[in-house]
């Protein structure tokens, strides 16, 4: 029996805002504390038992499968889906073969470190009977860049609006603190008839708005364990940090 893809990790960014490290270097494989960052994303992913990949790779890919083979090497099972041209974060959507992924999939960035509870982001899924679920991480609004915001449900447990970056503004003058996604999802393959073709595709612009525009389920997951978004040098330093007070993570 084939076991199916349990998760497909987007790597295909240039991280022209880590430029020089990004100039002849793939951002997954920037290092972080010693260790390029996909490492990290990996490693935690197989210690919820996640060791059926796909990466996503655009930007200098040769390299990340240069440096990660079929996965044997650390225990786990790689393939690839290489865009031709970036394609956007949802290029994913437009090469991976819809049959071969999990019942509940996870879709998750190579450059956002995160030591999210994935088997506890698995079960809420299910309890909800979602076709899809965002893990969601709080931050004040005054800190709020070009994000979208996610609006939870009164239960905590379902996603009830998904608020466009154009249509934030009200939403931040009325909180304090608002939520966005955290770059991590659980998807299943109930909802492949709602992607069009396109190139490029967003799922920030494309995708999680026509998911939330459906007449599917969506989950909400607020996550509260260490979130770090990598996009910059100060942002870089600042997990770099975090892995060198915490070196068991």
């Amino acid at each position: 029996m084939i076991n199916k893809i349990q998760a497909v990790i987007l790597a295909g960014g240039k991280g022209t805002r880590l430029a020089p490290l990004t100039d002849n270097l793939p951002k997954p494989l920037v290092p972080v504390a010693n260790k390029a960052m996909i490492l990290y994303v990996l490693e935690h992913l197989r210690r919820s038992n996640i060791t059926n990949v796909s990466v996503a790779t655009a930007h200098l890919g040769h390299m990340i499968e240069d440096l990660l083979g079929d996965g044997s090497s650390i225990g786990m099972q790689i393939s690839y889906l290489r865009e031709p041209e970036p394609m956007g974060t949802g290029g994913w959507t437009q090469l991976v073969d819809w049959d071969q992924l999990d019942d509940h999939f996870l879709v998750l960035n190579s450059d956002n470190l995160f030591w999210i509870d994935i088997d506890a982001f698995l079960n809420r899924h299910k309890e909800t009977g979602a076709s899809a679920t965002i893990a969601a991480i709080e931050i004040p609004a005054d800190k709020h860049g070009a994000y979208e915001i996610l609006l939870p449900g009164t239960d905590g447990t379902t996603l009830l609006r998904y608020v466009d970056r154009s249509d934030s503004k009200p939403f931040l003058e009325a909180s304090d603190n608002i939520f966005v996604s955290s770059g991590w999802y659980v998807m299943t393959p109930a909802i492949k008839d709602l992607i069009p073709a396109k190139n490029p595709i967003s799922n920030e612009t494309d995708v999680w708005p026509l998911i939330d525009k459906s007449d599917h389920d969506v989950g909400f997951y607020h996550a509260t364990e260490p979130w770090f978004d990598s996009g910059t040098h100060e942002r870089l330093a600042r997990v770099a940090e975090f892995i060198q007070k915490n070196p068991d993570l």
